[in-house]
C-alpha cells in the first residue's frame, strides 16, 4: 500500500500548530496514535496522508495549505533523504539522489526527470490516480523551496504545471513560484533550465555524502525487503521497543508463528532473534541521534533499555563512542555505523 514517512507527516502537523490549529485533533480525526511519530521509520498510508491535508486546510480555513506547508519544509521532514541531498556537490547530484531514494519519504507517487524543448528539463510527479490539490501543490512547493535553500539561489522555475483547475485566486502560487503556473495541465511538474543542474550546493560535504549514501541505501534495502520476516519484525520492534514487550513470545504472536518456527525462519534469513533486536536498536539509535534532540535517559527509554547505563554500554559496543560524542559529531557516528558490525 502506498505510504509516507512519519517525518514527512510532521511537516503538516508542525505548520498547523504554528498557524493556530490543533495537530492533536487532526491526528485523532485520522485515527493515528501520536506515539508513532517518535519512530523515524514509521509510515502511514497515502490515503490518510491526503485526508490529513484536507482536514488541516478546513481546520485553518486555508485553501492554499499545500503551498504553505511546502514553503516551510525543513531537512528533517525529508528524513535521511534531506541530509543526503544537502551534502551533495551540485543540484544535479542532489536531484539524482532524490530520484534514487524518494521512496524513503513517500511512495504515493514517483518523481521522474525528462528533457523538454528549449534546453529545459521537466521534473514530474506521477501518481496512479490524480493527486489532490493539496498534495500536488505541497510536493512542488517543497521541491522549489528546498532547492532554493540548499543552493542559496533564488532562481525560479520556467513553469509550474498542476493537474487541477485554477482556484479563485492564485496570488499564493505567484508569490512562491514566481513564474507562469498552468492549471488543468494534466500533470504535476516543474520545468526549469537544464543549466541549473550545475548550481553549487552551499553545504556540500563529499565525505558526509558518501556516508549518508550508504546509510540511505541500507534503509532503502530494508524498506524494499519489508515483506521478509526480518523486515516485518524490524518494523514491529521499532513500534514496541519503548513498551518493553519485545520478548520472543510476543514477536511470535505478532508473526503468527510458534517461537520455534520464528527462530528457524530467522535462521534461514541469517539472523537470531537476539541479534535482530540488537541490530534494530543500533539502527534506531543512529536515527534518533541524528534527527532528535533527546537526553541520554530519553534515548535509553526509546530503545527499550532498562536503564541509561545499559544503553551507554551498548552504544559504546555498537559505535566505539559515547552517545554524547555522537550527538556532538554525527558525522563520526555515521562513519562508525557504516564500518562496525555487531559483536
Amino acid at each position: 500500500m502506498p505510504s509516507v514517512s512519519a517525518a514527512y507527516l510532521q511537516s503538516i502537523l508542525e505548520y498547523a500548530d504554528r498557524a493556530g490549529g490543533d495537530s492533536r485533533a487532526l491526528l485523532s480525526a485520522i485515527e493515528l496514535d501520536a506515539a508513532m511519530l517518535g519512530d523515524p521509520n514509521a509510515r502511514i498510508d497515502g490515503q490518510r496522508f491526503a485526508h490529513l491535508f484536507d482536514l488541516a486546510a478546513a481546520q485553518l480555513d486555508d485553501p492554499d495549505l499545500g503551498l504553505h506547508v511546502g514553503a516551510a519544509i525543513k531537512p528533517g521532514h525529508y528524513g535521511v533523504l534531506g541530509y543526503v541531498v544537502m551534502s551533495c556537490d551540485t543540484l544535479g547530484d542532489a536531484l539524482a539522489r532524490h530520484l534514487r531514494y524518494q521512496a524513503l519519504v513517500a511512495d504515493i507517487g514517483e518523481a521522474r526527470l525528462e528533457p523538454v524543448d528549449g534546453g529545459r528539463l521537466r521534473l514530474q510527479w506521477t501518481t496512479q490516480t490524480p493527486p489532490t490539490r493539496q498534495l500536488a501543490e505541497h510536493n512542488l512547493a517543497g521541491w522549489v523551496t528546498y532547492a532554493r535553500w540548499i543552493t542559496a539561489d533564488t532562481s525560479n522555475p520556467d513553469a509550474v504545471l498542476l493537474p487541477h483547475p485554477a482556484p479563485a485566486t492564485t496570488d499564493a502560487h505567484q508569490a512562491l513560484f514566481r513564474c507562469p503556473v498552468h492549471f488543468d495541465a494534466g500533470v504535476t511538474a516543474l520545468e526549469f533550465p537544464a543549466k541549473l543542474l550545475g548550481t553549487r550546493i552551499v553545504q556540500a560535504d563529499p565525505g558526509l555524502r558518501a556516508q549518508m549514501d550508504r546509510y540511505a541505501h541500507r534503509l532503502l534495502d530494508e524498506y524494499a525487503s519489508a515483506t521478509s520476516l526480518e523486515g516485518q519484525l524490524r518494523h514491529w520492534l521499532r513500534q514496541h521497543l519503548t513498551s518493553g514487550d519485545c520478548h520472543l513470545d510476543n514477536a511470535a504472536v505478532f508473526a503468527r508463528l510458534s517461537a520455534r518456527t520464528l527462530q528457524r525462519r530467522l535462521s534461514d534469513e541469517g539472523w537470531t532473534y537476539h541479534r535482530l533486536v540488537d541490530d534494530t536498536r543500533r539502527q534506531l539509535a543512529v536515527d534518533l541521534i541524528c534527527s532528535e534532540q533527546l537526553a541520554g535517559a530519553e534515548l535509553a527509554f526509546m530503545l527499550g533499555f532498562s536503564d541509561q547505563t545499559a544503553f551507554v554500554r551498548a552504544f559504546r559496543r555498537w559505535f566505539g563512542i559515547t552517545p554524547g560524542q555522537a550527538r556532538d559529531n554525527p558525522q563520526q557516528l555515521l562513519a562508525n555505523s557504516s564500518q562496525m558490525s555487531l559483536d
